[in-house]
């Protein structure tokens, strides 16, 4: 199936409630870099907080490599910025800190095999359990970006090791693949409707600034979001693909 088509059968999946999606109890968010949480499950983490539902948060990498020229942000002061606006997105949708957690993987360096891999697996695997987590979601694995990729596999290792939660993707870059590839299998998931927490979700993305803003000024290969690539984020629904095991 066409990138083309398979996104606009995404965009068409049917409405379901948190309630259904999550079955009503904690449930853990897999993020390669500090912001696709937010980005892709924004509004539902709003939604299960203003409901009294746990929400954990893994963030898999630093994201020390979103600029990697900065004097102003060298590496440690730019992990420290990206790890305060995870705290302040989650705050705006009402998630503590101390449901968050980081492992800190290098950005652009996440394993797909290896001791980092097991141990990174070991991680999500433990904290599934310790929650009662019922359902694991993570970035879509046909993502064009390793560290999305090496996220999904980590999830999909877990799930097999939890194979009582159910495991959901969220697409990020996917959006962005080129129209005419060709991606395998035809979209089953879920649309979210989060109308009533855009405006939270939007303010919880502008809180990743050093993303989002000319805040850092001293890069220019930096990364930097922009119209475009934002605009996937910032409507009405979010979307889930269910993932096999």
């Amino acid at each position: 199936m066409k990138v083309s088509g398979y996104l606009e059968v995404t965009k068409a999946l049917p409405i379901i409630s948190r309630e259904a999606l999550t079955e009503g109890a904690p449930f853990l968010i897999l993020s390669p870099h500090p912001d696709d949480e937010t980005l892709g499950l924004g509004g539902l983490i709003a939604q299960a907080c203003q409901a009294g539902q746990k929400v954990h948060v893994v963030v898999l990498t630093d994201g020390a490599g979103s600029h990697p020229r900065s004097v102003q942000y060298p590496p440690e002061r730019l992990v420290d910025l990206r790890k305060a606006e995870v705290r302040a997105a989650g705050e705006i949708l009402g998630l503590h800190p101390a449901f968050v957690r980081h492992l800190d993987l290098p950005d652009t360096q996440a394993p797909l095999e290896g001791p980092q891999f097991d141990a990174a697996v070991r991680a999500v695997s433990d904290l599934l359990q310790e929650t009662g987590a019922k359902a694991l979601f993570v970035t879509w694995d046909r993502d064009p970006h390793c560290d999305h990729q090496a996220a999904a596999a980590i999830a999909k290792a877990a799930g097999v090791a939890n194979p009582a939660v159910r495991l959901w993707a969220y697409p990020i870059w996917g959006w962005h693949l080129d129209q005419d590839d060709d991606v395998p299998g035809f979209p089953r998931g879920h649309r979210l409707d989060i109308a009533g927490e855009r405006d939270l979700k939007h303010r919880a993305i502008a809180a990743h600034a050093s993303q989002m803003s000319t805040l850092i000024e001293d890069d220019p290969t930096g990364f930097r979001f922009t119209e475009e690539t934002l605009a996937p984020f910032l409507g009405e629904h979010e979307y889930v693909y269910e993932v096999s095991r």
